[in-house]
C-alpha cells in the first residue's frame, strides 16, 4: 500500500461485468507500462466479446474465456510488480534492493522483462 492505495489483486469478472486494466486487475507502478495493460486488456476483451457474438457462446463461457486470457497474459505479470513493489514498503527494504540491484544489472533486466510483457 502506497498513500493508502491498496495494491490488492483484483478479479477481471466481479457480478458479470467485465472488466479491463485497472479495474481488472490493480497495476502497481512496478508492472511496466499501464496505459500499454489498458489497452491491450481492452484488445483481450474485445476479441472475447466478438467471439462470445460469432459463436453463440453463453455469458459464463464468455466470462470464463476472457479470465483464462486475462490471467494468461497479465497475472505473473503483475505478481511480479505486486512483489517489487512490496520491497519499496519499507526504508530498510527499498536501500537494501535498490543497493543490491546496481550490482546486478542482469536482475534489473530481468525484473523488467518480467513486467513490460510482449507487444502486441
Amino acid at each position: 500500500m502506497i498513500n493508502e492505495i491498496s495494491f490488492a489483486t483484483k478479479t477481471c469478472v466481479e457480478d458479470h461485468l467485465l472488466m479491463c486494466g485497472d479495474a481488472a486487475g490493480m497495476i502497481t507502478p512496478l508492472c511496466g507500462n499501464g496505459m500499454a495493460i489498458a489497452i491491450h486488456s481492452a484488445k483481450i476483451l474485445t476479441e472475447q466479446v466478438l467471439q462470445y457474438f460469432a459463436d453463440g457462446q453463453n455469458r459464463a463461457a464468455l466470462e470464463a474465456g476472457y479470465t483464462k486470457a486475462w490471467q494468461k497474459q497479465f497475472e505473473s505479470r503483475l505478481r511480479v510488480g505486486r512483489t517489487v513493489q512490496n520491497l519499496f514498503g519499507s526504508p530498510i527494504l527499498s536501500e537494501l534492493a535498490v543497493g543490491g540491484l546496481k550490482h546486478i544489472p542482469a536482475a534489473v533486466k530481468l525484473i523488467m522483462r518480467q513486467t513490460h510483457g510482449q507487444p502486441f
